[in-house]
């Protein structure tokens, strides 16, 4: 068990039978005796509501269609308004329920639930207490308390305007008496957002110890909300820790899955339930949840798919079952750094949208969203740091981060040039010969800029820095390398004593021959080397040769290495066993690199080439014209090709092609002969049982994917 499951921050109150309940919802009626300022539900009236015999009707339709209603379990919801104005009605409603589901032999009869959501006026009253008492063990209810008296009079009013705290509160203890563990919704609006860090500690003051906290989705944000929202977030955290609250209360603002980049399968997700949900309106009419209803829609007509005469249209709830973040989502929204967490309401969605669809998902709350997420990472990050316990942020950062290889989660890394005579950690080098050293101020700065953009820092280099989350990459022979260090061996073979795990081999045109002999002697000390090739624009045949030998050779010695017992991994040669879609550099994705001048460019070798071409600075952020090239979809070559473990570089497309998103053919012919030797060495280790022989790497006949294309054009001409 990890030590973050006694850490109660964060967690919301669990839902009854998640995953196998169908929630069916009753809208009683559109009568309220509150009038919210925020409230979605702008169509309330005193004269819509629900009759009995409707109700029956939607109640027959339902539980006479198993094979449309396939649910375990069953959510009987009830709303209005404020549906215990309605208390009679809905008695007589759920005994019909239970009548029937135990004259059916429904299955739901021992798998159902009446749940609430109240503002908490009636409470207290002998009608809704009866109904409570009578229903206890199969009933749920939520009460609406918006924090302190100050911020739930400002917006939780009664027609008269007068505030309803105090009525309200008096109903608090009751309420948990009966529902022990229940949570509250408190929702934040612009004006009340000052008030926010006392409001969660008063509901927590009084007894509610499980805040499921949001603010609206709604187009009402103004300049510098997210800040104010920010500072309060912050200071909250300040106080949680400072009082040691995190075992025993919560609040969903500090929910440790929030913000980071989506997973392959979140992307095809749709973390709404509308269309899950059956929701019936005063007439009988069903919608995908309440939001669609009438009185829920300020610019549209409401959304209706069927009714109990005629059942479920089940062509309108199409594009419901269909519909993912992705094909909702624009492209920010996807690839955001921060999108886990980022809620929306289709209905608001639909009302919203510039079209009468749903698949067009409003995004007013992402500059909150993303205040949020700032003010989260503060939390748990000081967390740890005051406790020593990891943290539930953590463990969820690097669970995402072992899945990254199946889920698409793509690391993003800062990389800071402290100096221009580092040592080369890729396939660049100080060729103008410079000698500018990166400042304190810039480094600081550049701190603050990961930390808010969600960088992992890497210092190439050593500057003197402990960043809390991120590594150095520094010269093996640097009497300052600690176990956050990643050892660099230019062109030689000198490692410090007991080093062990990974390490960088540079080698040089000049020094091809002596690949293997350095690599044997790095080896068990590094039980992983990444092989740089530097200087292969000045490449020839001969060079050619030279490493095909050498490769060879390393092919032989990788196997004893597993006879052995201690298999050693090489890049150039191990990595294509295991892959199974391209594994490129990621420079100008989701990594770059800060300069001693303050900018940020792709990748060292653009800064070291030419300080002109930058793609941003630390104030006003990245911006990369025509970013699409830098996708291996948009890479005609690379697209096609199943070198999977070559690094692509787009210093190199650039210099040698003219096209960043073009390799050289000298590039295409080490890649291949790395390729095909990775082919020869995994058949030698099947046949020694060493690994299985599943997803093996198929047999080519050509060095230059450009030859695979232009025999294919020719081809079709010749066709």
């Amino acid at each position: 068990m990890s030590t973050s499951s006694k850490i109660k921050m964060g967690q919301l109150a669990p839902s009854w039978r998640e995953g196998e309940s169908k929630t069916i919802t009753f809208s009683v009626t559109e009568e309220c005796n509150l009038a919210c300022k925020y409230c979605y539900m702008t169509g309330k009236n005193s004269k819509n509501k629900m009759n009995f015999e409707t109700a029956k009707k939607a109640v027959d339709y339902i539980l006479s269609n198993r094979e449309i209603f396939d649910d375990k379990a069953v959510i009987w919801e009830f709303i209005g308004g404020e549906p215990f104005m309605e208390t009679g009605l809905i008695d007589q409603i759920s005994d019909y329920i239970k009548q029937q589901m135990y004259i059916l032999g429904h299955p739901w009869f021992d798998n159902y639930r009446f749940s609430f959501s109240t503002n908490g006026l009636l409470y207290d009253t002998p009608e809704v207490q009866n109904y409570i008492k009578k229903n206890m063990g199969h009933i749920s209810v939520g009460m609406s308390v918006d924090g302190n008296k100050i911020k739930h009079d400002m917006q939780r009013i009664k027609p008269d305007g007068s505030g309803s705290y105090d009525d309200v509160l008096r109903n608090v203890p009751l309420w948990i008496k009966q529902f022990p563990g229940s949570s509250t919704k408190a929702t934040f609006a612009h004006n009340d957002l000052p008030h926010l860090k006392d409001s969660i500690i008063s509901l927590w003051e009084n007894g509610i110890k499980i805040v499921a906290a949001n603010v609206i989705f709604e187009d009402v944000w103004h300049d510098g909300d997210d800040v104010i929202y920010e500072n309060q977030l912050k200071e909250l955290a300040d106080y949680i820790l400072e009082n040691n609250m995190w075992g025993e209360y919560s609040v969903r603002f500090f929910e440790p899955t929030i913000g980071f980049p989506l997973k392959k399968d979140e992307r095809k997700r749709n973390f709404c339930g509308a269309g899950k949900m059956l929701a019936i309106d005063y007439q009988g009419r069903f919608s995908p949840c309440v939001r669609f209803l009438d009185l829920s829609l300020e610019n549209k007509k409401g959304i209706y798919i069927g009714d109990s005469e005629s059942g479920i249209n089940t062509d309108r709830v199409r594009a419901f079952d269909a519909l993912t973040l992705e094909s909702q989502s624009n492209e920010e929204c996807i690839n955001c750094d921060v999108a886990s967490g980022c809620s929306w309401c289709t209905g608001y969605n639909y009302d919203a949208a510039d079209t009468d669809t749903i698949y067009q998902r409003a995004t007013f709350i992402c500059k909150m969203h993303k205040a949020n997420v700032r003010a989260n990472k503060y939390f748990w990050d000081k967390f740890e740091r005051v406790t020593g316990i990891v943290s539930p942020r953590t463990e969820q950062k690097e669970q995402r981060e072992q899945e990254e290889g199946d889920n698409g989660i793509e690391q993003k890394y800062l990389q800071f040039i402290t100096s221009d005579d580092i040592t080369p950690h890729c396939t660049y080098r100080n060729w103008r010969n410079t000698n500018n050293v990166m400042s304190r101020e810039v480094v600081t700065k550049g701190l603050e800029f990961a930390y808010k953009n969600g960088f992992t820092t890497v210092f190439l280099g050593n500057a003197g820095v402990n960043s809390v989350n991120g590594f150095s990459i520094v010269n093996a022979k640097d009497s300052n390398l600690t176990e956050n260090s990643i050892a660099v061996c230019d062109n030689d073979s000198k490692l410090p004593s007991g080093l062990e795990g990974n390490c960088i081999l540079l080698i040089c045109k000049e020094n091809l021959h002596e690949m293997n002999r350095l690599i044997k002697e790095i080896y068990p000390s590094a039980g992983r080397i990444n092989v740089i090739l530097e200087d292969i624009e000045k490449w020839s045949n001969a060079d050619i040769e030279v490493y095909t030998a050498q490769v060879e050779d390393l092919k032989k010695f990788i196997v004893d290495t597993y006879k052995e017992g201690n298999p050693l991994e090489v890049s150039v040669l191990t990595d294509r066993l295991n892959l199974k879609a391209m594994c490129n550099c990621d420079a100008g994705n989701n990594t770059f690199a800060l300069a001693p001048n303050g900018k940020i460019y792709m990748c060292p070798a653009f800064y070291f080439d030419n300080t002109d071409s930058h793609v941003g600075d630390l104030e006003s952020g990245i911006y990369i014209k025509n970013k699409q090239l830098l996708e291996v979809e948009n890479a005609p070559l690379c697209s096609v090709c199943d070198a999977y473990h070559c690094k692509r570089c787009k210093y190199l497309n650039k210099k040698l092609t003219g096209e960043i998103n073009i390799p050289s053919k000298m590039q295409c012919i080490i890649s291949h002969i790395e390729r095909n030797k990775s082919r020869e060495l995994q058949q030698e280790l099947i046949k020694e049982n060493f690994i299985s022989d599943k997803c093996n790497i198929e047999e080519i006949h050509y060095l230059d994917p450009l030859d695979k294309i232009l025999n294919k054009t020719r081809s079709v001409k010749n066709g």
